[in-house]
Order: C-alpha cells, then structure tokens, then sequence
C-alpha cells in the first residue's frame, strides 16, 4: 500500500516530495494536468457532487491523506473523504487512511492564538466548517499555517501588495508577520504522519518567531516614499514613534506574537530549522535532507 496520498501538489507539496523522497517513503501526488508524473485529479467544481464526477479510481489506497488545497465547506469535504473511503471500502485494509489537512491562521484572532483557541468562523467563512468536520468526523489533523515562504516565494516580493498609500498606513497598525519555510512544512506533516493522535485535532504551524512587516517592507523604495509622506501626519508619527524613517525602531522586539505554534514543536519534539533573514539566501538546500 502506498505510504501518501498528497492531493495538490502546489507550493507545499514539493518539498513534501523531495522529504519523502530523502526518506525512503512511498508516495503519489496529483495535478490537474498530470505533470512531472504526477497523477491527473481535481476535485469537481460544482456545489451538485455526484460519484461519477470525482474519478476517484485514479487515487490509490494510501496509509496518510494530505489535502493541501482549501475545501469551501463542509459539501466538498464530506464529498472528497467519503469518495475516497467508498471507492476503496473493498480493499482488504485493517484501518482507514490518516487525513492532513492544510488550513490558514487567518481565522485566528486572540492575542496570541494557540491550537486551543477557537476559530472566528466569520473571518474562516466556510474554510472553518470544512476543518472542523475533518477533525470531528474523521479524526484527522489541520495545521492551520502562517504566511508560507521558500525558494521564489521571498517575503520581500510582497510590497506588490502595498500599492497604495492607505495600504501602508494599515499595514503599520500592525507589523506582526508570522512565517514558517515549506521545508518545515514539510517536517511538519511528515512529523504528523509519523505519530498520529488516533483522535485527530488542530495545530497552528508558524517557525516560532514573530517578524517586522515594515523591516521588510522599507528595502523597496516606493514603500519608503510612502511612508515619507505618512510621517507627515501627527497620527502615523505617534503610531510609530518616530518623526523621520532613521528614528523608528523596528524588528521582533517591535511587534506582537499573534500566533503561538509552540504547542505543536513541543508535542513532536522537532524545531524548525529554516528561518526568514532579510536579504539572506533561502537556506533550504534538498541536498542537505
């Protein structure tokens, strides 16, 4: 029987892959288009599911289920599991597969948030009802993760994001950013894998650290400019306590702990090991797994 089953390949998945690979253990992922060897699969876009559209036949039995995509309620979740299970409910198999489901922190909202605290549905929306019902109904885990980084995908690149200067004078009232590499990401489903909770449950995933958005952002000159013309108001000086750039203080000391992942490294008894340095080189190497 194969080891795991990663359903969407995407961001997370390839070094999922390479983890695996490193290791010695058995896996398939899917696309929608079949690539790089990859098995052709996508989940029905269509709130109306019927057996006939879900081609499950082309998903082998698998021990663990990593679901990297997000599935809008509780419709598509019940559809994707109960497809899965019924399809190979003739497998002579002694115990049904373990689910990993990718979430966000976005439903998070206490200061700090924990893997106790309960998600704001409203700020979720239909994300929260799909977790929910993995970890009630088929004891699975959701790691709920923060800003994923790696490889291209460098936190510096996201001034794209502040295009206007409202976005910015929001952004400064809060610059907490949590992060945590897709190589830990990795490490950390692997880790999930390798010691399931037979009841399932919840775990919020970032690299522990808490990092200064506006550290990051000040590098790119039309954020600068930006914020020149903010400091101009008596407000953002007070908000950053600061009357010129050079004055204001900025880094992990600055900014708050929104989301506390602590609970999931003590409870597997790993670190992460790939941390965010501004303008550093990404320090994720396959070669060194």
């Amino acid at each position: 029987m194969l080891e795991v089953l990663i359903l969407g390949r995407g961001f997370v998945g390839r070094y999922l892959e390479e983890l695996l690979d490193a290791q010695g253990i058995s896996f398939k992922s899917t696309t929608t288009d079949g690539r790089d060897g990859t098995i052709k699969w996508r989940l029905p876009e269509t709130t109306s599911f019927s057996p006939d559209k879900g081609n499950f036949s082309a998903l082998p039995l698998a021990k663990s289920v990593v679901i990297t995509f997000p599935l809008q309620g509780e419709a598509p979740a019940i559809y994707l599991l109960h497809g899965y299970l019924d399809h190979h409910a003739s497998t002579d198999s002694s115990a049904p597969p373990q689910w990993v489901y990718l979430g966000s922190t976005r439903p998070f909202k206490e200061v700090p948030s924990t893997r106790y605290t309960k998600p704001d549905v409203s700020a979720g929306g239909p994300r929260v009802e799909a977790e929910e019902l993995i970890i009630k109904s088929f004891n699975g885990h959701v790691l709920n993760l923060v800003g994923l980084w790696g490889g291209e995908r460098v936190p510096e690149k996201w001034s794209r994001f502040y295009t206007e200067k409202e976005k910015l004078r929001n952004r400064l009232k809060d610059r907490s950013l949590h992060l945590v590499h897709g190589a830990d990401t990795a490490r950390a489903i692997l880790a999930v894998i390798s010691k399931p909770d037979p009841s399932g449950g919840r775990w919020l995933v970032s690299d522990k650290r808490t990092y200064d958005m506006l550290e990051i952002l000040i590098g790119d000159p039309r954020i600068r400019g930006f914020l020149e013309e903010l400091l101009q108001e008596e407000d953002v000086r007070k908000l950053v306590g600061a009357d010129k750039i050079d004055d204001i203080q900025m880094g992990e000391s600055q900014v708050t702990l929104r989301i506390d992942s602590s609970h999931f490294w003590k409870q597997y008894e790993i670190e992460p090991e790939y941390l965010y340095k501004i303008g550093a080189p990404d320090p994720y190497n396959k070669e060194s797994l």
